[in-house]
């Protein structure tokens, strides 16, 4: 009786070491996932936030609002939906900036924006579109390393990227630039 008992004893092992492996009790090594570590963990949430930064004379030197914001706490990230950026210089000179999607990554000052980004000079009037950009908070600059489309009144500009220092109210284009220009009165 004792030697039928051993090799359903082993099958019976085997099977379940055989399940264990692939999975079958859930906790097998195939099921299993890697931790989510603490900076992928959203710590805070806020709708329709807005957030002012003033300069240390006192003066408003930049508004960040955004209609959903996911705040990651170890890489001090921030995930912004339809973030809208005002840049202050106060001369009553502004910048805006807008997009779909953007990134606020807190200890550097970077402002990553994604997908629908649209760059104004509120006091000119001339708008930027781009699909990406890049804005130092701290040095007030904006970069983009994709297309880019300059409009003002009907005269427009192209150009493979730029380079924007709204301090000093400059736009620098990339190589690839191509315009119409459009004289007052035609």
């Amino acid at each position: 009786m004792e030697r039928r008992r051993r090799p359903w004893l082993l099958a019976a092992v085997l099977v379940g070491v055989a399940a264990w492996y692939l999975g079958i009790t859930g906790g097998g090594p195939l099921e299993r996932r890697p931790v989510a570590q603490q900076a992928d963990i959203v710590q805070t949430y806020l709708l329709d936030s807005r957030s002012l930064t003033y300069a240390e004379d006192g003066n408003l030197a930049h508004v960040m609002e955004a209609v959903r914001v996911e705040h990651r706490g170890d890489d001090e990230v921030s995930d912004l939906e339809q973030p809208r950026f005002y840049s202050h210089d106060g001369n009553n000179q502004t910048w805006s900036a807008s997009a779909t999607r953007g990134r606020l990554k807190h200890r550097t000052g970077i402002l990553i924006l994604r997908k629908d980004v649209v760059l104004t000079d509120d006091k000119a009037g001339g708008v930027l579109e781009t699909s990406a950009m890049t804005l130092n908070l701290k040095q007030r600059t904006a970069r983009s390393k994709v297309p880019v489309r300059v409009t003002q009144g009907n005269n427009v500009l192209t150009a493979d990227g730029m380079f924007a220092d709204l301090k000093r109210q400059t736009i620098r284009l990339m190589p690839g630039v191509e315009g119409i220009y459009v004289p007052e009165g035609s």
